[in-house]
């Protein structure tokens, strides 16, 4: 990226986030934050994207500015990497998903946990933008793991779950409880042609959770 329009979009993004700190009210606020979506969208840097779409999620006047203020103290840099956190109990599972994220170099691997409990003490630790989960594990399941991610958890989740196809009570209760999507993990788990057949669903909703499309 061009380093001269990258130090103009730090200046505007900074002065537009310094705005939006000293709001009057919410209409105003909400205006401005549109404004930084739509640059951070023009810029493709999608790791800010998905911060401030958790800042539109906000519902008082105070906790969007206070959220805005913790956003504009991480400098904007080019290209952030996505930082994904992979929660399975299946180690070929999480090699396949490791691959899978592999073929979009936007996506950083930081951790994987065997359990939702793991999970969520890996979530804490590591702050991912983004977490691949599973539903059904030992010690605490996937709906256990979205239940404690509701109330302090940390970016978005996409369930990976032979027990989430589309349309199915698994799924339907997982968007309920907050998660950006569920994608079905394909039948026959040692298929050789498992990748082909299920990497490009889970890529493409990996890059819409955060932004990234």
């Amino acid at each position: 990226m061009d380093e001269e329009l990258l130090a103009a979009f730090r200046e505007e993004f900074a002065a537009l986030c310094a705005s939006l700190a000293v709001a009057e009210d919410m209409p105003v606020a909400q205006r401005l934050l549109a404004q930084l979506v739509a640059m951070a969208e023009g810029m493709e840097m999608a790791p800010l994207l998905a911060r401030l779409r958790e800042c539109q999620a906000e519902e008082s006047l105070p906790a969007l500015r206070d959220a805005i203020r913790a956003l504009a103290e991480d400098e904007p840099t080019e290209a952030r990497p996505i930082r994904t956190l992979i929660v399975d109990d299946s180690a070929m599972m999480r090699r396949l998903l490791r691959g899978i994220l592999a073929l979009d170099p936007r996506f950083s691997v930081v951790g994987e946990a065997v359990d939702g409990a793991m999970g969520l003490s890996a979530m804490a630790e590591l702050q991912p933008d983004l977490t691949l989960l599973d539903l059904e594990m030992p010690v605490l399941d996937g709906m256990g793991f979205l239940a404690e991610w509701a109330l302090s958890g940390h970016g978005q989740v996409v369930v990976v779950s032979s027990a989430a196809h589309p349309g199915s009570p698994a799924a339907l209760e997982v968007l309920r409880r907050g998660a950006w999507a569920a994608v079905a993990k394909p039948s026959g788990a040692l298929s050789p042609d498992l990748a082909e057949r299920s990497g490009a669903e889970i890529l493409a909703t990996a890059r819409e959770a955060v932004g990234a499309g």
